[in-house]
């Protein structure tokens, strides 16, 4: 076999191509910090524990420990309620309507920190039920079946929530004689305790003053509520209660 002689000019060239080629093949690893290497700001968010269904809460973010030239931004987002002001900045109102027994968290995104810090927080307010009395019913004069009826759902409604007290307000109307509302009360203080086993600190019985007619209100008072306010509609000074009946005069015996 034939030999061809190789020249050393292209040796060199074969030689220095192999470094060349794997210098070709080197990449840049950017370099990540770790969250102990970088300066990194504690955040916090703070709130009330809880609050009322209705009552407007805030939630407010606190960004301490960073460095001192940094400058942040806030994002906010919450579960239930509704952000009513401060979106964008480290405090925030949120509504709280209509969610009572259940809890509102807000959580906080901090931006402009170091990418290897932890950049959120949150926290959370229980939402207790708005304590407000029920009206149940309202009623005028009526025959003493059809009331005992009427004070039978009433039972039933305070036997449902035991912690509840039932207020009993009587309106006298305005030719009602004197002490109408007073024997009213007692009379369905008296079926609701007796008939129908309603525990005697639990009936408040209120006498609310005059309306044009005579009329009875039963409530529902959860306990912590406030009681219902009186509602007459007749100043007393204008009350015309009808003449006292007249004893028949008694028969002279023969």
């Amino acid at each position: 076999m034939r030999r061809f002689p190789i020249a050393l000019s292209t040796i060199l060239i074969l030689l220095s191509a192999v470094p060349f080629a794997k210098a070709q093949t080197r990449t840049n690893t950017p370099t990540v910090r770790s969250a102990k290497s970088a300066q990194c700001a504690r955040i916090s968010v703070s709130s009330p524990a809880e609050a009322v269904d209705g009552q407007p809460i805030t939630f407010t973010a606190d960004v301490s420990g960073g460095p001192v030239d940094e400058s942040y931004t806030y994002n906010w987002t919450t579960g239930f309620g509704i952000i009513t002001s401060g979106q964008g900045t480290s405090s925030i109102t949120v509504d709280t309507s209509g969610i009572g027994g259940q809890s509102v968290d807000a959580t906080v995104s901090v931006g402009g920190m170091d990418r290897a810090c932890n950049n959120s927080a949150r926290a959370e307010t229980r939402i207790r039920p708005q304590l407000i009395p029920r009206r149940v019913d309202e009623f005028g004069a009526l025959k003493t079946s059809d009331r005992n009826a009427q004070l039978d759902n009433f039972a039933i409604e305070l036997e449902m929530d035991v912690t509840a007290s039932g207020y009993v307000i009587a309106y006298a109307g305005r030719k009602s004689v004197k002490g109408a509302a007073a024997k009213m009360l007692l009379g369905i203080k008296d079926y609701l305790i007796k008939s129908r086993e309603i525990d005697a600190a639990r009936i408040v019985t209120v006498d609310g003053g005059y309306r044009e007619y005579l009329s009875i209100e039963l409530w529902t008072v959860p306990s912590g509520a406030t009681p219902p306010e009186i509602s007459p509609t007749v100043d007393p000074s204008d009350i015309t209660p009808p003449p006292a009946k007249k004893k028949p005069a008694a028969k002279k015996k023969p």
